[in-house]
């Protein structure tokens, strides 16, 4: 009996492997989740800009890495919410006995920013996409030429960072299905001649607060993974299993 007691759980007195993991549902948010945001850290810091030479005469390859980078931002947006609402329905397990109040707190924080993140980043970059006049408004026919072309900075309308020329008029839609709407009061400064610079220079520090949010996601994650694996392999408690890892030696019968 004392046994079974010791295979259910990870550790005398603990609780069991299955009641410190978190909900199924939990699971499929966080991996879905952390799946696009790497590959929008890979696509927007690595791919754009260390071959960017390459998207300006490569249209095709263009257009995907934009619409796939903007589709899995907005998902990420959506997905954090539905994440956000089942954390508040669904109480996390319990923090190991092993951490120390310092480490609660930090835990606390970096998923703070981590879900904060996961919020700003994606509205940063919708906000560039919808930083540009709408088209057939009077903005559109004063818009000067682009300044410094940018993959990243979102479609053209003579716009600073603008597409390479020859580049599609920005994304289809998201993953190419739904179509996009700019966020309207962004939109509508450019609607009129003298708000399409103002409109250019808030496009641009869209831009600036974007990229800086990507270096701190990388941050943020390299802190979130090495403390997971600092309780996993050095406190010896099973972290990786509460997210989804089963650790057999302690599976029940």
């Amino acid at each position: 009996m004392a046994t079974g007691s010791v295979e259910a759980g990870w550790l005398p007195g603990r609780p069991s492997t299955e009641s410190a993991r978190y909900t199924r549902v939990a699971m499929w948010l966080h991996w879905a989740i952390a799946v696009l945001i790497l590959w929008n850290l890979v696509s927007g810091l690595l791919v754009w800009d260390l071959a960017a030479g390459f998207f300006k005469t490569h249209r095709a390859f263009y257009g995907f890495g934009l619409t796939s980078h903007l589709s899995a931002g907005l998902t990420v947006l959506a997905l954090t919410v539905v994440r956000i609402g089942w954390r508040l329905l669904h109480e996390p397990p319990p923090y190991p006995d092993t951490m120390t109040p310092w480490e609660r707190h930090a835990a606390h924080v970096a998923h703070f920013l981590l879900y904060a993140g996961m919020m700003l980043m994606p509205l940063t970059g919708w906000s560039i996409l919808s930083a540009h006049p709408p088209a057939g408004s009077a903005g559109v026919k004063v818009a000067r030429p682009p300044m410094a072309a940018s993959p990243m900075a979102g479609p053209a309308n003579g716009a600073p960072g603008a597409p390479p020329a020859g580049a599609p008029k920005g994304p289809p839609g998201i993953w190419w299905v739904i179509p996009l709407p700019a966020i309207t009061p962004i939109a509508n400064i450019g609607i009129e001649p003298g708000g399409v610079e103002p409109q250019h220079v808030l496009h641009d520090e869209f831009a600036e607060w974007h990229k800086i949010g990507g270096y701190l996601m990388i941050l943020l994650l390299i802190l979130h993974i090495g403390g997971a694996l600092k309780h996993q392999f050095l406190d010896k408690e099973p972290e990786l299993q509460r997210m989804g890892f089963r650790d057999r030696r302690h599976r029940p019968e």
